[in-house]
C-alpha cells in the first residue's frame, strides 16, 4: 500500500550547509611547491574547487598575514626607490623612475591590503607576479607599465 508521504529527511538536509572539504596534504604541499604557476592561473581568474591545491593557494593569499607582507613590502619599495643611497645587495636593483610615477597607486593599494574589507585571490595574485617578476617593471631591466599593472591588480582586489 502506498501512503504518499514525503519523508522529512530531504529538507532536513537540503538545509544543512556542505561540510567544508579540508585539503590533503598534497593538496597543500602542491600549493606551497608551485605557487608561481598557480599564481598565473588565479591571476587570470581560474576557479577554486573545495580542497584542491588552486584554493589552498586562495586562501593563503587572502589571509591577513600575507596582505600585510605584501603591503610591507610595496612601501620598502617606495621608501628605496625615494632614497639616493645605492645599496649593494644581491637583489635586483628597482626601477625607481616607474616607482615614483606609481606612488598613488601604491599608496591606494597598501589601503585598500590594510582594510578590514576582504580581497579577492586574483587581485592578490596579481599583486604578487608583480612583485616577483624580476623582468617586470618594478625592477630596473624590466619593461612594462607599473601603473598600469598595480591599477589592475586595485581593480581586481
Amino acid at each position: 500500500m502506498n501512503d504518499n508521504r514525503i519523508s522529512p529527511t530531504p529538507a532536513i538536509i537540503a538545509d544543512r550547509a556542505p561540510a567544508p572539504c579540508r585539503p590533503t596534504i598534497r593538496a597543500r604541499l602542491t600549493a606551497r611547491m608551485r605557487s608561481g604557476r598557480l599564481d598565473a592561473m588565479l591571476a587570470v581568474g581560474a576557479p577554486t574547487p573545495p580542497g584542491s591545491a588552486i584554493a589552498v593557494r586562495a586562501a593563503r593569499l587572502t589571509s591577513r598575514s600575507e596582505r600585510e607582507a605584501v603591503a610591507r613590502m610595496l612601501r620598502r619599495c617606495v621608501r628605496e626607490a625615494d632614497s639616493d643611497g645605492i645599496l649593494w645587495s644581491s637583489r635586483i636593483p628597482l626601477h625607481r623612475k616607474n616607482i615614483a610615477a606609481a606612488t598613488t597607486v601604491i599608496d591606494s593599494i597598501t589601503l585598500r591590503l590594510h582594510s578590514p574589507l576582504a580581497v579577492n585571490a586574483r587581485g592578490m595574485a596579481r599583486l604578487n607576479r608583480v612583485l616577483n617578476d624580476g623582468l617586470g617593471p618594478m625592477y630596473a631591466f624590466g619593461h612594462g607599465d607599473l601603473t598600469g599593472r598595480l591599477g589592475a591588480a586595485l581593480a581586481a582586489l
